[in-house]
């Protein structure tokens, strides 16, 4: 998932989403201005459902990549602007959806740090098992010394 379902998001807090996604969208990070424009076509959508009252299949939409794709910076940055959302809005909706979207966030950096242990750990098993070898040759090298000259 890359962000919390926007379906049941009432107007307002549709709105003012919309808003926050909007200005994201025109950041100088391409991944984050990426995902927060195609996080705003999802709420452009939802807008135009609420005021309309007509369901709208929408098929050149696309959506916004996983968070896999933003930067550590763009990510931080990301989460930095749902934690302010989750602790500034008055409306409920918009502070569920930044907590929702927070979690997210959350679970891509432990993902990341995740990934980064197993690396790590494979390249210490690589290391480990070169320090074996060389020792192992060393060990049953033929000593060169004892042959007369």
């Amino acid at each position: 998932m890359n962000h919390p379902a926007v379906d049941e998001l009432p107007e307002q807090a549709t709105m003012t989403l919309l808003n926050i996604c909007d200005q994201l969208s025109m950041s100088a990070h391409a991944g984050l201005a990426r995902w927060a424009s195609s996080v705003s076509d999802a709420l452009l959508i939802r807008l135009m459902s609420l005021t309309s009252g007509a369901r709208f299949d929408v098929v050149d939409f696309v959506p916004s990549g996983p968070l896999a794709l933003l930067d550590a910076a763009e990510l931080d940055g990301l989460h930095a602007v749902v934690i302010a959302g989750a602790m500034t809005s008055d409306d409920a909706f918009v502070v569920e959806w930044c907590t929702r979207m927070d979690r997210l966030i959350v679970a891509d950096f432990y993902r990341r740090a995740y990934e980064q242990v197993a690396v790590d750990a494979k390249a210490a098993a690589m290391v480990a098992e070169e320090r074996r070898l060389a020792c192992v040759a060393r060990i049953t090298a033929p000593h060169l010394r004892s042959v007369s000259q």
